[in-house]
């Protein structure tokens, strides 16, 4: 195999990590009278008019009322965004176009800034629930039927809500969600990190529990690319990458075509490689990113634990069957080259607040999740599907995989088509067969 050099065709997504203390996240009250906000004409679009405002600490908000109203709303939830980004209503995972796409089939829509950024997971579900009274007071009548939908982190914000107040919204569509809850993803992000360190020692300071130099995705990808660059003193700098991506605990997501994209070069130019390195590079950019954000939530208690881990062999992830055995000793070793790590009680329950699913499902949901997403994989989509069947909830649960790699990046009809089916249940009462 040649590893001459490691072209990067990735573009990912910004994502980090943020908590709040927890608690039922029922909708701040708002004064209708102290509110901000201005309304304008849209000159083109489905939409008669769209009101834009402030309410709470910081949070912004947007309402579109379409032209010709069906009678039914949707409460969107955004995805993860980095904590010292401004808070904004800016356009993210092509929502505008979902959202005008939704528009044009009638549907009034309403989304929030939320009033910070991070693992917001909470003060999305407050922002979002709050939706409700602020879109009522712009319609001419109460919706008749009220959707959630989110994406990412949203999608967990959304779910949350469904599961809470069952009575005041009829469904939710939760598009590349962490909706098998928040430990889940903090757990899986840890673990890159950890194996990372123990096969490239030094290669980043800090740790899965502290916080290293700030990297952009710029300097991440170079540390990653120079860390699994063969060299003299490494020689299998490589395949260790296979060996975090083969490892049970960490499939970091790639599509398996090991056929270089140019005939006579090495598999770094295949699109297995490149969208492997892209994962890696994702989760260790999240970790880089978040961490000193949950410490500061946390009080500094560590939010990850290993210390009862055994890394296993999953699916092997290799170009060629030569390397399980060599790969297969690579993981044996990790758990012995692994630096262990302690969650605090307090740090985990806080965690779990913030928010495990219960599976409780009383009205429909439609899960959406790309087979190979780099950021919260979909090993979500299984774990949540055990929740909602120990919890007897599993007719209430539809799952569709996209056979596509990335995160959040559905084309619209794809999203279009998930909500209709979630609407067709609605009003149906019958549950799709797929």
């Amino acid at each position: 195999m040649r590893y001459t050099t490691l072209p990067m065709l990735v573009g990912i997504s910004l994502a980090a990590i943020s908590c709040t203390d927890r608690s039922s996240p029922v909708a701040p009250a708002f004064d209708a009278e102290a509110r901000t906000s201005k309304v304008t004409t849209p000159g083109t679009g489905p939409w008669a008019r769209v009101v834009e405002g402030e309410t709470g600490p910081g949070s912004l908000y947007a309402l579109y009322i379409p032209t010709q109203w069906n009678g039914d709303a949707i409460y969107y939830a955004h995805g993860i965004r980095p904590p010292l980004d401004d808070i904004t209503l800016n356009d993210q995972d092509n929502f505008f176009q979902v959202r005008d796409a939704l528009g044009a089939l009638g549907y009034a829509f309403a989304y929030s800034s939320f009033s910070e950024n991070g693992l917001a997971v909470k003060d999305g579900a407050q922002r979002t629930h709050q939706l409700r009274g602020l879109l009522n007071s712009e319609l001419d009548a109460p919706p008749q039927r009220s959707y959630l939908a989110g994406y990412s982190l949203g999608a967990l914000s959304a779910l949350e809500l469904g599961e809470r107040f069952p009575g005041q919204y009829d469904g939710v569509l939760a598009m590349c969600g962490m909706i098998g809850g928040t430990p889940l993803e903090l757990q899986y992000i840890g673990d890159v990190r950890a194996l990372f360190d123990a096969y490239y020692p030094g290669a980043l300071d800090g740790s899965p529990i502290s916080p290293g130099t700030p990297l952009t995705q710029d300097q991440m990808k170079a540390v990653v690319i120079a860390a699994i660059t063969p060299k003299p003193t490494d020689p299998l700098a490589t395949v260790k990458m296979f060996a975090i991506a083969s490892t049970a605990q960490t499939p970091l997501a790639f599509v398996p075509n090991w056929t270089p994209r140019v005939p006579g070069t090495g598999i770094e130019t295949s699109l297995a490689f490149e969208t492997m390195v892209t994962s890696l590079i994702a989760a260790l950019y999240y970790q880089n990113l978040g961490i000193p954000d949950v410490l500061g939530r946390t009080h500094g208690h560590s939010p990850y634990d290993n210390q009862p881990r055994t890394y296993t062999m999953g699916t092997p992830a290799v170009p060629s069957p030569t390397l399980i055995p060599l790969v297969q000793g690579m993981i044996a070793g990790s758990n012995t080259a692994v630096t262990r790590y302690d969650i605090t009680t307090d740090a985990l329950n806080y965690l779990e607040r913030n928010y495990v699913p219960t599976g409780n499902l009383r009205i429909p949901v439609v899960s959406v999740h790309n087979f190979w997403d780099y950021l919260v994989p979909f090993f979500h989509e299984p774990a949540f599907a055990t929740i909602a069947a120990d919890a007897g909830a599993s007719s209430m649960l539809l799952q569709r995989t996209v056979q596509n790699y990335g995160h959040c990046n559905f084309e619209t009809p794809v999203v279009v088509s998930s909500f209709q089916t979630l609407v067709n249940w609605v009003t149906t009462g019958v549950k799709p067969a797929s």
